[in-house]
């Protein structure tokens, strides 16, 4: 185990990478390869004809629908990261407001006060609720960890935290531009790639960044097929479950080298785990319907 000396040490070195600001300065332009755009235009497709599917339910049903997926997604995001998933169950039993609950209500602009406190609420009631009270990090002794021949080795260091507050405007102004608009599922994955990149938080970062990901893309998907669902009809994060490994190594690429080529191969995994989860919840909702419209 490192001391916090060696760990200052190593971080001043400069030895190791720090993300910093620069994963900003393309995202604006992203030349998007021909491939990525047919890969998500074929995503695309297969979500709109599950989107048909979800709309077919009516009233109660669609309400109920949403609501019940939602729930499951609350406890799979928290699950990916290690936390207790009957604990956070019984949790939920409480009736206390939860992230996704929390930016819907606070509708489509997203302020610095709606993003920070959107955060607090997915630390409640984890093994990390000690840091709900903390706006963000307030050192620089965060830093990401990858195993080589079974020794953990730090891969790379946070932002500094003296760029965070400008990191969270940047954020800001990225998420309530309409830029990419049309690109539903690019545009929601900047945004889950630059949250899980930067390491904003002491805990919770890809959490947030996978709930970001999932408003947005139900806001676009409102805003492009001129839909009025009160809910994201669609979660990923149990898509994620067998590709650990890769997902945290796709977002150390973006941290450390937030080229093209990084943002390319980060669109395509996740395009690929937003099918799979597609055909998931296609499945689920096609069994829902029988049993309630069972005569």
């Amino acid at each position: 185990m490192l001391t916090r000396e060696e760990v200052e040490k190593m971080r001043k070195s400069g030895e190791i990478p720090t993300v910093n600001l620069k994963i900003f300065d393309n995202i604006y332009s992203l030349p998007f390869s021909q491939f990525v755009i047919d890969h998500e235009n074929d995503t695309e497709e297969l979500y709109t004809h599950y989107i048909d599917d979800v709309l077919d339910l009516k009233d109660d049903n669609l309400g109920s629908y949403l609501n019940a997926i939602k729930s499951v997604e609350i406890v799979d995001n928290q699950s990916l990261e290690k936390e207790d998933s009957f604990l956070m169950s019984l949790y939920m039993q409480t009736g206390k407001t939860n992230a996704i609950d929390f930016l819907i209500n606070n509708g489509v602009t997203l302020n610095r006060d709606a993003f920070i406190n959107a955060h607090k609420l997915i630390l409640k009631g984890t093994s990390s609720q000690k840091f709900s009270d903390k706006d963000h990090r307030t050192d620089n002794e965060a830093f990401v960890v990858r195993v080589e021949n079974g020794n953990p080795k730090i891969r790379y260091f946070a932002l500094p935290y003296t760029d965070i507050e400008e990191a969270i405007k940047k954020i800001m102004e990225f998420y309530n531009s309409d830029i990419y608009d049309d690109r539903i599922f690019l545009k929601s994955q900047i945004i889950h790639g630059l949250v899980a990149a930067l390491q904003l938080f002491d805990d919770g970062n890809t959490r947030y960044a996978r709930i970001l990901q999932n408003i947005k893309l139900g806001e676009l998907t409102n805003k492009k097929y001129n839909y009025n669902l009160q809910l994201p009809a669609l979660y990923g994060t149990r898509a994620y479950f067998p590709h650990r490994n890769k997902y945290r190594e796709l977002v150390g690429n973006l941290a450390i080298n937030p080229g093209y080529e990084s943002w390319d191969a980060w669109f395509n995994f996740n395009l690929n785990r937003t099918e799979d989860a597609i055909f998931f919840i296609d499945n689920k909702l096609s069994s829902y319907k029988k049993m309630i419209y069972k005569k």
